[in-house]
Formats: C-alpha cells, structure tokens, sequence
C-alpha cells in the first residue's frame, strides 16, 4: 500500500467481537486498523474480554468475555441471563457509552457484533450521533441462521418461525427461538436502519441479501489483501506434491469431503489441514476410518510465513467450503501466489475461480468432482498459465483500491 498524501485525520472507532487472530471478520478489521493508522487516522478498538486479545489501551472498555458454547451446566437463570444478553447487552452498551465519551470517534465501523456484542450498541452509537459503517460478514441481518448452513445443507430463509420450525440454530429449539425472537425485537425497534452504510464483500452476499428482503442498500466494497504481494517477479517452480486445506474447521466448511475424495486417489496423494475449530476430532475419526492416517496430516493453527511457505509449496490449495462462501481469505492469498485452487462452487467462489482459467470449481459436497479435480491438476500442461492467471485475478484487492473508498465513504457520513 503507497503512502497516502497528507490528509487532516479522523477518529475512527472499530467494533468486533474478538479482538484476537482467529478468522476472516477478525483480519479484515485488524487490517482496515493498519491502513487508517499507516495514514496518520486515530483508531480505537471496542471488543469483547478474552485472556489471548492483543493489546489496546482501549481494552479496560471491552465487554466481560462470554462464551455461548459448552453450556449446557447452567442454571435455567443463567440461560435466561445469556439469552437476555444475545437479543441486548446492556453491559456492553453502556461499556460503549463509556468508550465514546473519551474517544469521540468522527464515525464507527463496526464487523462481526454477533452474538457477544449484540446489536444494543447500534443504539449506543445513535445515542451520541456516530455514523456507522457495517461491513456485513455472514448472512445474520437477514436471516437467524448467519450462515445459512443447516444440518449439512443450505437452508436459504430469513424466517424467525421457520426457523424455530427447522431448529436453524445448533439444531436446537431453544437456541433458534432465542434467535428468531432477536430478530423479531431488532426489526421491531428499527435497529438496523440505524446504521448509516452497510458494505458487502461480494456481490453474491448482496445478491442474497436482497433475496431474503433486507430492505436497505448495501455497497460493494471487496476486502483487500494487506499487505499486498509482489505479483511482478516470476513464479518459483511448484516443488511441492502435498494438497492443502487451510482455515476453520466447521461442519460448513466441507472439510470432510476433502478426505473422502482423498480416499478415491492413488495412496501417493497426501493432503494437508491447517487451523482448528469444533469439527476437527469428528474429521480426525473420518480419516482414521478410511485408513488415511498416513496420508492426512492435522497441523493445527499455522501464521505468517510458515503459513505463507505451505500455500507456496501446495500442489493445490482446496477451498471446500459447502455454505454460501464470502471471499475467504484462503482463496485469494492463494491465488495472489499463483498457487492452483480447486474450490467449491459455492456462495461467492465463482466470482474469483473461472474453471479452468485461474482455478478449478466442483459442486460442493461432491467427493467424487472433487477427486476428479485433483487428479486433472496433477497432470496440467498449462500449469504456469494458470498460475500466472490467479496472480493476476486478485489486481483489484489492492489495498490502495479499498483504502480510497472505504476512506471517501467515512467522510461522506462526517
């Protein structure tokens, strides 16, 4: 990213539930916050507790830590109190207010808010006239279910009763009314028209948003990837033969598919899985039954240049994902290495992979395609035509590209 020219600065507050490394809504604010502060901007941070957080000044504001996972040992009080705090955390709001009052940011960008945060600090920003910026990461403002992912399948609806209906939520009643009902309270309220300008990633998301009746405009502004690779420089020999899947590992993220296409190949293959997440000892007992254990590896959560080193060395990097898929970052840091992608055509996969132009596309869930896939890319002729392609493809995630609009829309709002 080229140094921006001298500008007055602004307060710009930046609200996301983790404040930690831990998936693409935590990077892309991580980012934007380099990008303002390389351009002389103030940057403040509102977030949620947690031990492994980075360190901020801006901390002793943060909402208490909460976990919604593994609770099923409480006391029905207890899980009133927890649903309390999903529909509206009160705490968090007036945690906020505290924040504000200090800082006086000129606007707020705020990213992934659920279910930690909740949507009550919309109205802490209202009640002091901060104009607010969503960038809308999942499908949550327009459905109770945020990734539209239900018991291994699409579940394309916005509905509170149908979701309760369907157990949307952790295959749960209980978890999809507490969701239903905040969807009911927000829209009831008007929360989300009080946000200034929302931003989608994709245009498949806005596509989806607007198929499910989110009733306000949403403005296309694809993340960046910062910062940005040397694409000039000639592409190093493919040196590598492993396959490789990295980021989390959940039921949507068609993890499991992958093992089983990798047990239709030749026993020379092996595949690669890097990061972590709650289905990782239900894929490990998948591999283990299809005798794969020598050919599998689980590497756990990788970082910076040693992740950098694997992607490069990849035969393949495979984006599996089985839910309507928002520009991962796994994609386009592969591409932008010229490394071959064989992804799912999925969600917004197929904006960024043209088959056989600068990646590969199968029908996601489908072992058999995808084994298919995998076997053509190890016999490509045209291998640095493709690869040379996928550099190239990621031109308009330069940084400078989402600085200068993201910068233009923070102060049409001022």
């Amino acid at each position: 990213m080229s140094k921006p020219k001298s500008q007055s600065a602004m307060r710009i507050l930046l609200i996301n539930k983790y404040h930690r490394a831990y998936a693409g809504p935590e990077r892309l604010y991580f980012d934007t916050a380099k990008m303002l502060e390389r351009a002389g901007h103030q940057v403040a941070f509102f977030s949620m507790a947690h031990p492994k957080n980075e360190a901020t000044p801006w901390a002793k504001y943060f909402a208490p830590e909460v976990e919604y996972e593994g609770q099923q040992e409480l006391s029905l009080w207890q899980k009133l109190r927890m649903a309390q705090n999903i529909i509206f955390n009160f705490r968090a709001k007036k945690n906020l207010e505290a924040l504000i009052k200090e800082f006086q940011p000129d606007a707020a960008h705020l990213f992934n808010i659920y279910h930690q945060l909740s949507p009550s600090i919309i109205w802490a920003l209202k009640k002091h006239h901060v104009p607010i910026v969503m960038t809308l990461c999942d499908y949550k403002l327009a459905s109770p279910n945020y990734n539209l992912f239900v018991r291994g399948k699409i579940w394309h609806h916005g509905s509170g009763l149908r979701c309760i209906a369907d157990r949307c939520v952790k295959d749960s009643y209980l978890k999809s009314f507490v969701c239903a009902m905040e969807q009911w309270f927000h829209r009831f309220l008007g929360t989300f028209g009080q946000v200034n300008v929302y931003i989608g990633l994709s245009q498949f998301l806005i596509d989806t948003f607007k198929s499910l009746e989110f009733p306000y405009p949403i403005r296309l502004i694809p993340q960046a990837l910062y910062p940005f690779p040397d694409t000039e420089t000639p592409l190093p020999p493919v040196t590598g033969k492993n396959f490789l899947y990295f980021g989390r590992l959940s039921a949507e993220k068609g993890v499991a598919t992958i093992i089983r296409a990798m047990s239709e190949l030749s026993s020379g293959e092996k595949l690669q899985i890097v990061g972590f997440g709650p289905e990782e000892e239900r894929l490990k007992t998948l591999t283990a039954e299809l005798h794969l254990g020598d050919r599998v590896s689980f590497l756990g959560p990788v970082y910076g240049k040693p992740m950098a080193e694997l992607i490069t060395e990849a035969r393949a990097v495979i984006v599996s994902s089985e839910w309507y898929e928002n520009t991962p970052y796994a994609l386009i840091e592969s591409l932008a290495q010229g490394t071959l992608v064989i992804a799912a055509r999925s969600g917004s996969l197929p904006e960024r992979v043209l088959d056989g132009e600068n990646g590969f596309l199968y029908e996601p869930g489908d072992a058999h395609g995808l084994a298919q896939k995998m076997r053509q890319v190890a016999g490509l002729e045209n291998l640095d035509v493709v690869r040379e392609n996928a550099r190239r493809s990621i031109a308009s995630l330069h940084p400078d590209t989402y600085f200068t609009k993201l910068l233009a829309l923070y102060k049409s709002l001022i």
